[in-house]
């Protein structure tokens, strides 16, 4: 499971830590784990890029949303202190799994809460290097998007120039990620209102995302990294219903689980609560990816 600490909540007056927020939701996970076959550990996510709208969760005391202001206040005491203190609370839980280091931080989102956002590939070197000092046991993972295809994902490890000048569309930036941290961390929708190429099935551009995953996978490989899943669609898109089904929901995870992964996180819960069928259908998906890949392991 993922849980956000948030630098907003977190820290809501400079120089002030206030943790009870995550405490109380690390408690209700060890008080499930107490009783369950399965225990379940936890992805914290840590940073001012936290998942969930609008994404950027700065304390209003910290001043505008948006870069270069964003930026000072990284720099700043306030929030490094945040940072650190965060760290270093949690590290020892027997819970964690490993490290969030911001969400989407390199990907430019735009919303009615924030302008440019982006995090600044300086501080996301600070920021990395800063988990490795203060928990060398934990693996530290940023996220990202891909492109449409793996063409788009191509031309982004070899004509970085191009997408750069296009800011990052149509494709997010897994070879940044990929580059700063332990493991990338894919977010994979295929249907939603920002989904390009819709007059094509849910079924082939989830085999297109597939390919992406095989692809960057490879990629991490050289390098001695992961890839991790970290947001697989596992609902309809909240706004616009579209075409993915719970039908859907149980391919996506047959395709996935045969994919080079070592971390899958669905992305759903808020349907799968209002919806018996989406609550079963989550179930079978999370029973599929479990089970053993149908692909060979390489012999040795």
């Amino acid at each position: 499971m993922r849980l956000p600490v948030y630098w907003d909540l977190t820290q809501p007056s400079p120089g002030v830590l206030d943790f009870t927020v995550t405490d109380q939701l690390l408690e209700v996970i060890a008080d499930h784990n107490r009783t369950s076959s399965r225990p379940t550990r936890v992805i914290l996510t840590v940073g001012a890029r936290n998942f969930l709208f609008p994404e950027l969760h700065a304390p209003a005391w910290a001043g505008p949303r948006e870069q270069p202001e964003l930026g000072l206040a990284q720099e700043g005491s306030d929030y490094r202190a945040y940072f650190d203190a965060t760290l270093t609370r949690y590290r020892t839980s027997p819970l964690l799994y490993a490290w969030q280091i911001e969400n989407e931080p390199y990907d430019y989102v735009v919303n009615e809460s924030t302008g440019d956002d982006q995090i600044t590939p300086e501080q996301m070197a600070w920021e990395i290097s800063e988990a490795h000092r203060l928990d060398p046991n934990h693996r530290a993972v940023t996220t990202t998007f891909d492109g449409w295809n793996v063409m788009v994902d191509w031309l982004q490890t070899n004509l970085v120039a191009l997408l750069d000048g296009l800011h990052g569309y149509p494709s997010g930036h897994p070879a940044a990620a990929l580059q700063a941290g332990d493991a990338l961390g894919l977010d994979l929708y295929v249907d939603g209102p920002s989904t390009p190429f819709r007059f094509a099935t849910v079924a082939l551009r989830t085999s297109w995302k597939a390919e992406a995953l095989r692809y960057w996978s490879a990629l991490a490989k050289a390098q001695g990294k992961q890839v991790w899943l970290t947001e697989m669609q596992a609902q309809p898109w909240a706004l616009d219903p579209g075409d993915f089904t719970t039908d859907n929901l149980l391919v996506s995870a047959k395709v996935y689980r045969n994919a080079p992964l070592q971390v899958v996180l669905l992305w759903g819960v808020e349907t799968w609560l209002a919806d018996p069928a989406w609550m079963e259908a989550g179930t079978q998906a999370m029973g599929i990816l479990r089970t053993p890949s149908a692909i060979p392991a390489p012999s040795r």
